[in-house]
This record gives C-alpha cells, sequence and structure tokens, in this order.
C-alpha cells in the first residue's frame, strides 16, 4: 500500500510539473508554481466531483427521511427486527444507503492526502531532472508577494510586513470555509438531537484549527486549502442549483404524535380548555 500510495503522490507531482512547463513560457517561475497549484487543485475537485455529488445526494436524503426514521422507531420499538426492516427499506427508497455516504468519502481521501504530502514537500517525490524541481531547489520565486515553500512563520521571522501576505492567505482560507459552512446551513433548522451542538461547535472550530496549523506548513499548501475551498463553495451553489436546496427536517413530514393535538399536552386541547372557560365566564 505504501508503494501505492508514493506512486500516486509521484503522478500528482507529474500533474503539477506539466502544468508548471505549460505555464513557465508564460509566467515568472513563481506565479507559474502558484497558478500550477490552483490548476492541479481544480482538476482533482473536477474529476472527483461525480463521488461528491454522490456522497452529497446521500447525505441530504439520510437528513430528509429523519423524521420517518423517528417515527417507524417509536411505532415499532417493540419490535427490533420489524423495526430494523423497514428502516432498510425507507433508506433504501430514498436512497439514502450506507454506502453511498462512505463510499465515495473512502475513495476521494487517498487523493487529498497525496496532495496534502506532495505540496508540503514536494522535492521529495519529483525527479530531479525536471524543471519544477529544479526551480523549487533554486527558491521557486514569489507569488502573491510569497515563497509557496516557506511558511508563514518562517516568514515572520523577517517581520510583519514581509509576513503580511502569508496572513493574509491564511486569514482568506479560514474566511473561504466558515462562508462555506454557512452557505450549506443558511436557512435549515437546528438540529436538536442528541450531540448536535458539540458537533456544531466542532464545525465551528475547525475552520481556525486549520489555520492554526497551516502556521507552520509552507504556503503553497495554505494556496491549495484555499482554493479547495472556492472550488467546494462553487461546486456546493451547482448542486443546490441542480438538486434545490435540501428540505428541513421539521418541514419533510410532521412529527409523530403532533397531527391532532388529541394528547392532553396538545395545542388542541390548550384551546379547548380556553373555550370552556369563556363558556363558564359568559354563563355567570
Amino acid at each position: 500500500m505504501g508503494e501505492l500510495f508514493n506512486a500516486l503522490i509521484r503522478a500528482l507531482g507529474s500533474v503539477l510539473n506539466f502544468y508548471f512547463d505549460f505555464l513557465t513560457p508564460l509566467l515568472s517561475v513563481g506565479w507559474a508554481y502558484g497558478i500550477g497549484i490552483i490548476l492541479l487543485t481544480i482538476s482533482i475537485n473536477v474529476v472527483v466531483f461525480p463521488l461528491t455529488l454522490k456522497q452529497t445526494r446521500a447525505t441530504r436524503a439520510f437528513t430528509e427521511i429523519q423524521p420517518k426514521i423517528k417515527k417507524i422507531q417509536a411505532e415499532y420499538k417493540e419490535d427490533p427486527q420489524e423495526m430494523q426492516r423497514r428502516l432498510m427499506e425507507t433508506q433504501k427508497a430514498a436512497g439514502a444507503t450506507p454506502g453511498g455516504c462512505l463510499l465515495p468519502l473512502l475513495v476521494q481521501a487517498p487523493i487529498w492526502f497525496a496532495l496534502f504530502r506532495l505540496l508540503r514537500a514536494p522535492t521529495d517525490y519529483l525527479t530531479t531532472d525536471s524543471a519544477l524541481y529544479i526551480s523549487l531547489e533554486d527558491g521557486g520565486g514569489t507569488f502573491l508577494g510569497m515563497m509557496l515553500g516557506e511558511s508563514p512563520a518562517m516568514a515572520m521571522a523577517n517581520g510583519v510586513l514581509y509576513a503580511l501576505p502569508y496572513l493574509m492567505m491564511i486569514a482568506f482560507m479560514v474566511a473561504t470555509q466558515y462562508v462555506q459552512q454557512w452557505h450549506s446551513t443558511y436557512g435549515q433548522d437546528r438540529p436538536d438531537q442528541k450531540g448536535a451542538g458539540a458537533q456544531q461547535a466542532i464545525t465551528k472550530i475547525m475552520p481556525l484549527f486549520i489555520g492554526f496549523i497551516s502556521w507552520n506548513f509552507p504556503a503553497g499548501l495554505v494556496l491549495y486549502w484555499a482554493t479547495s475551498n472556492l472550488f467546494r463553495l462553487g461546486q456546493q451553489v451547482l448542486i443546490f442549483r441542480i438538486d434545490g436546496r435540501p428540505t428541513p427536517p421539521s418541514k419533510a413530514e410532521p412529527e409523530p404524535n403532533q397531527d391532532d393535538g388529541s394528547d392532553g399536552d396538545q395545542p388542541g386541547k390548550a384551546q379547548q380548555g380556553a373555550a370552556d372557560k369563556r363558556r363558564r365566564r359568559r354563563r355567570r
């Protein structure tokens, strides 16, 4: 597996070197490397888009059938076998199979890890006679005022003004991730399931955590993260345009035992009690 993974990293390195060779006659060395990273990131996202779409649809289906799942669990809590059968039928009918959520993610994960390793130490995986390897060994040039092989921590050693482009790139990367999260949940109900609060807190902290750890990562890797965030935001907009925004679970189907107000604690009963009191007052 290690050899296969290293072969994948070297293949991505070859694609990056291809983009670099194509851009070098048109741009400076630093800009050719930076634009090459952007093009490589976009290329990978385009290739895995069908898997991302499948994963998104399966995850959405799971969310939208939550009211049905709760209803089945309430009705068949005394018959676990029947409950499981009906749950599987409901998930299959909605296209919410676990494989639809997990399989695309498992296929994509090695690609993202390989790209991460490549951009963290590109000269470890490029052939020594490639133009990009030679360029990086000579310093690699600058892109947007940054040496893409240099980390923000290293840049800060030369002063705040020198490190400003690195800091702006980190801020941009964190901001785009928050915008993506906001867009994905805009207009949705807040989940009330057990543990939802902790999950939301982790989601909010994660962009800051990535920004924190990127302090010691090469600027080229931060550029990759920022590009990925922007592409995923555009991808998300496209998916919502194709499929529409996810239906909030509370609007998908009424919760069980809340449709007729027949129980003593329901709004219908409370309104009936208020009407009885008004009639009694009129009689007096």
